[in-house]
């Protein structure tokens, strides 16, 4: 919830305690806010800043009833692994993705790896964005990277890895070393 979210609530909270209060009041005996309510309504000038606040206390209403009843955000995406007869195996993205991590770091001259899954009906497509040690056969090790994760991932989750894209970010750079 936001910080502009807690002051209406604050502020809606408060207006209905004083109107509850005030219906209490009136309840007990005390005629003074009816009074001033039937005068109010007499008055235009003050007609019309009732209808203001009574839609102020509207608006705060239905945005606070929306708010309650919005959807929560479905939980985390998994992947089906298997459907039995006892139910599903399914892992979840974030498991996914160390798997993935685990199978790349086998390359070498791979220094930083950051995976992307999206998981479909087509099986699970990953991209790779890295980056890598300077002294190594770009091609050959993004070929070796997509296979590796590839065949990683079918072993150990069971699951259709149909694309693996590799995205080289950056060329990792040591600082220079001085020679006394």
């Amino acid at each position: 919830m936001s910080a502009l979210d807690r002051v209406m609530l604050a502020f809606f909270a408060l207006l209905t305690a004083v109107l509850a209060g005030l219906f209490l009041a009136v309840i007990s005996g005390w005629t003074v806010p009816l009074d001033l309510f039937e005068f109010s309504l007499l008055n235009n000038e003050y007609r019309l800043l009732g209808g203001v606040i009574a839609l102020v206390f509207l608006l705060l209403a239905l945005r606070f009833l929306l708010g309650s009843l919005r959807l929560a955000p479905a939980g985390e995406k998994q992947a089906v692994i298997k459907a039995a007869d006892l139910g599903l195996v399914s892992i979840s993205m974030p498991a996914l993705e160390n798997l993935v991590i685990r199978a790349a770091r086998q390359v070498k001259g791979v220094r930083e790896i950051r995976p992307r899954l999206d998981y479909g009906p087509g099986g699970l497509a990953i991209r790779l964005d890295l980056t890598v040690n300077p002294d190594h056969n770009l091609p050959e090790m993004a070929a070796e990277l997509q296979q590796r994760v590839q065949e990683y991932i079918a072993s150990t989750a069971g699951l259709d890895v149909p694309e693996v894209q590799v995205r080289i970010k950056g060329i990792f750079q040591e600082g220079q070393r001085r020679v006394e």
